[in-house]
């Protein structure tokens, strides 16, 4: 009783005083740019271990000695794709996180209900995604330029069950973002919910994007400094969860909730020509360090886009 008081006091003072226990320091003092990310974190409205494990990470994120740029949910957000569950989720992340970001990808839970279907549901993430996002969402993809760095979010334009559909449109959209990346001279980051064919150590049969994969692939390697991250597979964390082919890093991120690693999502640092992957369990405020990895970035001159 007297812990639940305590965890109750302490959620109260962070919110209403956005003061956070201190929880880690960064590599580097001078760090260009941090952001966590998670996924699969199936906010449930039923479900109350979710609500108790959610608000700690958030917390954890919150008390970083380098407050972050942005937090990144990498879709499957919540369970069923209900307004009560994105209610939820939204209340939480912001009471109880503090990054200067928030960003949401959609995934297939919240489009693949009977009650939904994909114009209801994907018409509620992008309200919600872009409450939180600070822009109205027209599509569900978008980016965001964040201290200089792309921050790009693909999302599925049709009901494909567990894969996705990526439209000409959107191909062609993921492109020219891309090439405005390159003329900054920075890296690009781009999320998704779904992981490419090939690109993680485990996969569903059809637990990808689907058709759209290889075109969505070719894209990406046409250009310098590219991470991609996705979830879905709830693959865990000591799979190579990381791993770099034809010049983009593929970040494949374990289930946040319900699942062996509980709490695990991985904070990304960029600093001095690297980007510092590093896999962090939010839930006990333990770092993975044997599973941190360390990506040097590609030299690119920087140029402009007429």
């Amino acid at each position: 009783m007297k812990e639940l008081i305590s965890l109750i006091m302490t959620f109260v003072i962070a919110a209403v005083f956005n003061i956070y226990p201190p929880t880690y320091e960064p590599l580097y003092k001078d760090t260009d740019l941090s952001f966590a990310v998670i996924s699969d974190v199936h906010m449930e409205g039923n479900n109350n271990d979710r609500f108790k494990q959610f608000p700690k990470i958030l917390m954890d994120i919150s008390g970083a000695q380098h407050r972050n740029d942005a937090l990144v949910l990498l879709g499957d957000n919540t369970m069923n794709g209900q307004f009560i569950e994105h209610s939820f989720l939204f209340m939480q992340l912001k009471l109880f996180c503090n990054a200067r970001n928030i960003l949401e990808a959609m995934g297939n839970h919240e489009i693949f209900t009977a009650e939904n279907g994909y114009d209801r549901g994907s018409a509620k993430f992008k309200f919600f995604a872009g409450l939180l996002a600070g822009k109205k969402l027209d599509k569900t993809y978008y980016s965001k330029v964040i201290n200089g760095y792309s921050f790009i979010v693909l999302g599925s334009e049709a009901d494909k069950g567990i894969q996705a559909y990526i439209s000409p449109e959107q191909l062609e959209w993921l492109d020219a973002r891309l090439t405005e990346a390159d003329a900054s001279g920075k890296p690009a980051f781009v999320f998704c919910h779904f992981p490419l064919k090939g690109a993680v150590a485990r996969e569903w049969p059809e637990g990808t994007i689907g058709e759209q994969s290889g075109d969505v692939y070719n894209i990406l390697t046409s250009h310098k400094n590219i991470f991609y991250f996705s979830g879905h597979i709830h693959n865990p964390i000591d799979s190579v969860s990381v791993g770099s082919k034809d010049g983009v890093t593929f970040i494949d991120v374990p289930c946040l909730l319900s699942s062996e690693d509980t709490g695990v999502g991985y904070q990304v640092e960029v600093h001095g020509g690297k980007a510092e992957l590093r896999p962090r369990n939010y839930l006990t405020g333990e770092w993975l360090d044997d599973l941190a990895v360390s990506i040097d970035l590609a030299a690119q001159p920087q140029y402009v886009v007429a």
